[in-house]
């Protein structure tokens, strides 16, 4: 909810990264593999969408000299690479098929529900529902609508930090092909197994039984 009123757009990256987190932790917290499975490829894939709209609103600030969102629109012309970038990552972090975020949401909420816990799997939807409401604000506000006159001089950043947010969004887009056996299951299936053996992973931590 605070994320929703906020206008500067870093803080409001900051808040989504709590809510975020909040999944990872929910996932991991109802203790079956799904929902291990889940928690940890949704705290994998929030390191991708985040970074790339941290990286967004740093080329924004970069191109125009300001975080507010109301003294922007219309930056889809003069910004296009960083308006298409942004657009991956808010529907990624909102949960939108087929991009990443969705598919690491739906193995938490399919968890929740198979656990027992359906009020957990409504507050996942609910956040997710907030979120897209949020990250929709940021669009219409930042990037679409309107261009003012004062920002008729902006352009698109320079070449490397294009090269970042491109690689970043690709990987927000194909990013739930980590979930093939053949490409993250192993990785995953390993991580999924310490967690699972808590009584083996604290002697291997603590060197206790």
């Amino acid at each position: 909810f605070l994320a929703i009123g906020q206008w500067d757009f870093k803080r409001l990256l900051a808040y989504h990264s709590i809510s975020q987190i909040g999944y990872v932790i929910l996932g991991i917290g109802i203790g079956t593999p799904l929902g291990i499975l889940g928690g940890l490829f949704h705290l994998f894939n929030h390191s991708v969408f985040k970074s790339l709209l941290f990286l967004n609103s740093g080329a924004v600030e970069y191109a125009t000299s300001t975080r507010d969102l109301k003294k922007m629109g219309g930056l889809v012309r003069k910004m296009p690479l960083t308006a298409t970038t942004s657009f991956f990552a808010s529907m990624s972090i909102a949960g939108i098929p087929p991009f990443n975020g969705f598919w690491s949401k739906l193995l938490i909420i399919i968890a929740a529900v198979e656990a027992g816990r359906p009020g957990y799997a409504f507050w996942a939807v609910l956040a997710s529902i907030l979120t897209l409401a949020s990250f929709t604000k940021v669009m219409k506000y930042g990037f679409f609508g309107k261009l003012k006159d004062k920002l008729a001089y902006v352009r698109e950043v320079p070449v490397f930090m294009c090269l970042s947010m491109a690689v970043l969004a690709l990987i927000c887009l194909i990013g739930g092909m980590l979930l093939h056996p053949d490409v993250g299951g192993i990785f995953m299936n390993k991580v999924m197994t310490v967690l699972l053996e808590g009584r083996q992973y604290a002697i291997g931590v603590l060197g206790t039984t």
